[in-house]
């Protein structure tokens, strides 16, 4: 019989690869059309890869704790030969980046040892081709080398640098990462190869924390300030253009991620056309992306990609900070701790207690500048004073 490959699906604009996590089927098991064969897990959430159509597993090659591509071949169906002439006809997912679509939104593909394509901070020293093929070898990154000092001349680190680096590793305690851990790491290190830069102002929290009390279930500061970043970017859509080549794609729908904290790393459940969602509709809609972030299964719709983010730091204690945003956004916002502090009434013409927090904006300055930037912290700020406009 003709066999049909199993493939990673494209499973996110911003997802390059998935890493292996179950196999929910063995070799020898009928399967029909769609069957869940493979779990998966990204920066996003546990996936699911399934079937191209009905038949017996054939074979499984992808391996649990294991990373694939996207388009890479996990296993093989014996199907019948209508099958396997259809699925042949059919366009297969391309291992290498697809083009932007009509948002501007790319998956951006892993290649940390093209030494061209790695920004200036990645390039503490040259690396010769020797050197970059062992590391590829071990899945090490030239970020990881910037603690080696090098010996060869102007500082290169050579070989023999790399492999006492080694030595000194294998003699420290160490604990295999986890899967989000890696995914986010990926995305960071993908993210941090743009100029990206931070401004922060202070926010009176009062007027969301009156005007909570007026809805039930109430929503929560993050909630607040995610709805207020929707209607601001609706209003500037250009902060959150993608460039690509010599354009800037504009977003085709305001679509906000909120940021949650799960174990071992960060998921962000996706608001799609936030600016047009009522305030009060969104606690429960947030409580169902909660539960299903916490347990890595997010729902289809909740998986983005969104155009930005918020965080919510504050519920850490941290008063300030400079979040990164996603490869495939261009900004984050972000809300620290709030606690009482003297504010100077000028009606009163004296200093009055005011529960106050400070929001921070970071953002691809190739894409906003600073007076951009300030223009749309405003808006935000105007949003967050009169809640009643949300």
């Amino acid at each position: 019989m003709p066999k049909v490959p199993i493939i990673m699906p494209q499973l996110g604009e911003s997802i390059a690869e998935a890493t292996v996590v179950q196999l929910t089927a063995k070799v020898g098991d009928y399967v029909d059309t769609d069957q869940e064969v493979i779990e998966v897990e990204t920066n996003k959430a546990v996936m699911s890869v399934v079937t191209p159509c009905k038949g017996v597993v054939e074979s499984l090659s992808a391996e649990v704790n294991e990373s694939y591509a996207i388009g890479s071949t996990l296993g093989f169906i014996e199907a019948s030969v209508e099958d396997a002439e259809r699925l042949a006809a059919a366009p297969r997912i391309s291992p290498e980046p697809p083009q932007p679509d009509d948002q501007g939104f790319a998956a951006a593909s892993r290649a940390p040892f093209n030494r061209d394509s790695l920004p200036a901070h990645e390039l503490s020293s040259f690396l010769s081709a020797r050197l970059k093929a062992r590391m590829q070898d071990l899945g090490i990154y030239p970020t990881d080398l910037g603690v080696v000092a090098g010996t060869g001349a102007g500082g290169r680190v050579t070989a023999a640098d790399f492999e006492a680096y080694l030595e000194h590793l294998s003699k420290l305690p160490s604990k295999k990462a986890s899967p989000m851990r890696l995914a986010v790491a990926d995305s960071m290190r993908r993210s941090w190869t743009r100029p990206l830069a931070t401004l922060g102002v202070s926010v009176s929290l009062e007027p969301i924390l009156a005007h909570r009390k007026t809805l039930s279930p109430s929503p929560g500061p993050a909630l607040y300030l995610a709805k207020a970043v929707a209607l601001a970017l609706a209003e500037y859509p250009q902060s959150a253009g993608i460039l690509v080549g010599d354009k800037i794609f504009l977003p085709g729908s305001i679509d906000i991620g909120v940021a949650v904290e799960v174990e071992d790393g960060i998921v962000v459940p996706v608001f799609a056309n936030l600016d047009k969602q009522p305030l009060a509709e969104l606690p429960g809609q947030y409580k169902k992306f909660l539960q299903a972030a916490k347990e890595k299964r997010l729902p289809d719709e909740a998986k983005g990609p969104a155009i930005a983010s918020v965080t919510n730091f504050g519920t850490l204690g941290v008063h300030w900070a400079t979040p990164i945003p996603l490869p495939n956004e261009t900004l984050i916002v972000g809300l620290g701790y709030g606690e009482m502090r003297p504010f100077w009434n000028e009606k009163l013409g004296q200093f009055v207690p005011r529960l106050q927090a400070e929001l921070t904006i970071s953002f691809d300055h190739r894409v906003i500048d600073g007076g951009q930037s300030g223009r749309l912290v405003r808006k935000i700020l105007l949003l967050l004073a009169e809640p009643e406009l949300l």
